[in-house]
């Protein structure tokens, strides 16, 4: 097994380092003052100084420090020394400085060069983008490890300036522009700031107007570039050789790039460009310096490998199997052992009429079954133990919104009551409609507020439904409340909460300087063994509020459990907490201020963090043929540290199209501040949670914890737009079903 991360060595324990006091404006006089010779940089109550050059000037008090005790200053001396090194050996390179990004040289690394028409060619491309970081891992022996990762990507790139565009006829007018401004203590030796402005209202002699975030403003076309969306790149490249000839470059620059972006391709190019970076000096002129090693195995004990947890499909535990749809066949889903209220559910059912045998016919298939179908031929009624499944069928003659509502009203009367579920047709045109005029969300919008889980179908999905009905009912019975099976915990006398929390930022544009002025905290609790206990949203607050909103909406959600769930004085009381994104102490003092609201109990807590974008990758060499080629086995784990651990949700086995690109490992990691700190625990919970999505039978990229917050806050945004709708009323009808699958 390789990684992608180099371990950094030292010659010594302890070094030298000059520093003074810090000061308001002091590190900026320094830099504009010293920086061609030194490097400077702010940590706590200091500005450290590293001198890169030969003769460099003394400035300040010389320190003595630990490489152990001080990780913060020792990680910025690597990142200085590093941009000097590299800039001594390519002094026309100019680079972001962290992360360390770089366009490549060589010819061959420009995947457009050869499929972009002559006059084209250096002037758009799409070059291989080079991204160096620095982390720490901590040993066994709790010591710090130092190390170097190297990732590569692709992106365009249009070296014309907006005046440029403007004067070949290219029409800028609503497209997205950037601004692109350079430090002048700085020009010339690293990449100037880039900055998403806005798109462009009018051009009048030669000055564009973009609609910024603080309203139209008045910019030289000459300072301005095209932003280089895939939708700005293939309207310029049709602009000049017409639609076809665009898509198909286009699309030929897309199949270049999977190739590139191969397993072993990107190791070999990551193995090819650490050669050369670690044959560069790193030192300064204070004598710290360090040694980039070839080290980038990983082995055992180092890494290990979980188990794959066995499903559970029954309250006793004896009803198990590794293979979910298998296990609901020969079982039937766990619900049906405790009880389960939707045993004989009322579904309405619109489609249009020029579709109906297509649909009447699915229908009769996801009901009673496919006959040799190898794991869907008895239907969702015995696969899911229901006693009867009911269709009240309305018929529409158009896909407009209030054609669907219509239907949806006369289904209601029918019934005289609302229904338990609803099946929809949809129409790949709704994608390119408003929301506001979408029939997909004014549907959603009305039904949610009835209480109405919903399911849409396209008619092709309807016609050939042999692949996917299977994934269809299992989405459907977990709507409506199901539990199609659980996972195993360990034995413990603690009562167990596993509950992820998410938040929508609503903003008014994607554009630099966008205020950023309400949130949405979203909530999703289960129970340790995976089953679905809630969900809750908080108000739309501002920054300032959020916190306190999210403490009080935590509270009232925990006190509404502890109450059905009977938990009693001096109760131990677990709760591990899942977050999308690395937490702030603020945060954690969130968790912790809650945990002091129930002295009645013994709280211990873990605040987990699930990275899915990060710079770490995981290769398995021994892996060299077939779809999942070079891909770790689904388990795989390499622990960074005591309270960090990479772990491979979705593996080589998992892999369906080598196509998909490669599935890297999550990075866990469990806050300082919590009070439960068992790694192994934690990653091994995240795993299993990985089998809980209930969107199709296979392991997930994330845990459904943070799967279903994510599921929740992109739904509750979409419907915000939409005439009527109320996330309070909707949420109290669907607060325990799955609706947003």
């Amino acid at each position: 097994m390789k990684s992608n991360f180099y371990p950094i060595e030292f010659d010594f324990t302890e070094f030298d380092v000059q520093r003074v006091p810090y000061q308001d404006g002091l590190l900026g006089r320094l830099r504009q003052e010293h920086n061609s010779t030194h490097s400077f940089f702010r940590r706590g109550d200091y500005i450290y100084i590293s001198p890169g050059e030969e003769g460099a000037a003394t400035i300040g008090e010389t320190a003595r420090l630990s490489i152990q005790q001080e990780p913060q200053v020792v990680s910025s001396l690597i990142k200085h020394l590093f941009f000097r090194a590299v800039k001594r050996d390519q002094p026309d390179l100019q680079p972001e400085f962290y992360p360390f990004r770089f366009a490549a040289r060589r010819r061959e690394l420009d995947l457009a060069a050869d499929v972009v028409p002559e006059p084209l060619r250096d002037v758009l491309t799409f070059k291989r983008i080079t991204e160096v970081q620095f982390r720490q891992n901590e040993s066994n022996a709790e010591q710090l490890t130092f190390g170097m990762l190297v990732n590569h990507r692709y992106k365009w790139r249009l070296n014309r300036t907006c005046q440029d565009l403007a004067e070949t006829g290219f029409d800028l007018v609503g497209r997205e522009v950037i601004g692109i401004q350079a430090l002048d203590y700085s020009d010339g030796v690293v990449a100037p700031e880039i900055s998403l402005l806005g798109p462009v209202q009018r051009i009048i002699s030669g000055v564009a107007t973009v609609l910024t975030n603080e309203g139209p403003a008045d910019y030289p076309l000459h300072e301005l570039h095209l932003h280089n969306s895939r939708v700005n790149i293939t309207a310029f490249l049709a602009w000049n050789v017409g639609e076809p000839r665009a898509d198909t470059i286009m699309r030929t620059i897309k199949e270049l790039e999977a190739r590139q972006l191969k397993p072993d391709v990107v190791m070999s190019q990551i193995e090819s460009l650490s050669k050369w970076l670690r044959r560069l000096e790193y030192r300064n002129q204070d004598a710290f310096g360090f040694r980039i090693s070839d080290r980038n195995t990983v082995t055992a004990p180092t890494g290990f490998s979980l188990s794959e947890p066995s499903l559970i499909f029954d309250i006793s535990k004896t009803r198990q199997s590794f293979f979910p749809s298998q296990g609901l066949n020969q079982h039937g889903p766990y619900s049906r052992s405790v009880g389960f209220s939707l045993n004989a559910p009322k579904v309405l059912v619109v489609f249009h009429r020029q579709n109906a045998s297509i649909f009447t016919k699915f229908l009769a298939e996801l009901r009673d079954g496919i006959p040799q179908h190898s794991f869907f031929g008895n239907g969702m009624v015995n696969k899911y133990r229901l006693t009867s499944m009911t269709y009240i069928i309305e018929e529409i003659g158009d896909y407009s919104a209030a054609a669907y509502l219509a239907a949806i009203d006369r289904g209601v009367q029918k019934l005289d009551a609302a229904f338990d579920l609803a099946i929809m047709e949809t129409s790949a045109d709704f994608r390119n409609l408003p929301n506001v005029d979408n029939p997909y969300f004014r549907v959603k919008s009305f039904l949610y507020m009835q209480g109405t889980v919903v399911q849409f179908i396209k008619p092709e999905t309807a016609a050939n439904p042999t692949f996917t009905i299977d994934g269809i009912a299992l989405q459907l019975y977990a709507k409506l409340g199901g539990t199609p099976w659980t996972i195993p915990v360990d034995q413990s006398v603690d009562r167990e909460l596993v509950i992820g929390i998410g938040h929508t930022i609503l903003r008014d544009s994607q554009y630099a300087g966008a205020a950023q002025t309400r949130f949405v905290g979203i909530s999703t609790f289960f129970a340790a063994d995976g089953k679905y206990l809630t969900n809750s949203r908080t108000r739309h607050v501002p920054f300032d509020e959020y916190f306190a909103t999210l403490l009080s909406n935590l509270k009232d959600a925990l006190d509404r459990l502890s109450s059905e769930y009977s938990w009693s004085p001096q109760d131990r009381i677990r709760l591990i907490f899942h977050i999308f994104k690395p937490i702030k102490n603020l945060e954690a003092d969130v968790v912790a201020q809650l945990v002091n609201e129930y002295p009645q109990y013994d709280i211990k807590f873990a605040f987990v963090t699930l990275a899915e974008r990060h710079p770490y990758l995981l290769h398995d060499d021994s892996r060299t043929s077939g779809k999942g080629a070079f891909v770790p086995s689904r388990g795989y784990a390499w622990p960074l540290g005591s309270r960090q651990c990479l772990v491979q949700l979705v593996g080589n086995k998992e892999m369906r199209n080598v196509r998909h690109g490669v599935p890297t490992p999550v990075l866990v990691s469990i806050h300082e501040k919590s009070t439960f700190l068992d790694v192994q625990y934690v990653v091994q919970q995240v795993f299993k949670f990985s089998r809980l999505s209930f969107r199709n039978f296979e392991p997930i990229y994330t845990p459904a914890t943070l799967l279903y917050a994510n599921l929740l806050t992109r739904q509750l945004s979409d419907l915000r737009s939409i005439p009527g709708w109320n996330a309070g009323i909707a949420n109290s009808q669907l607060r325990e079903k799955k609706w947003f699958l």
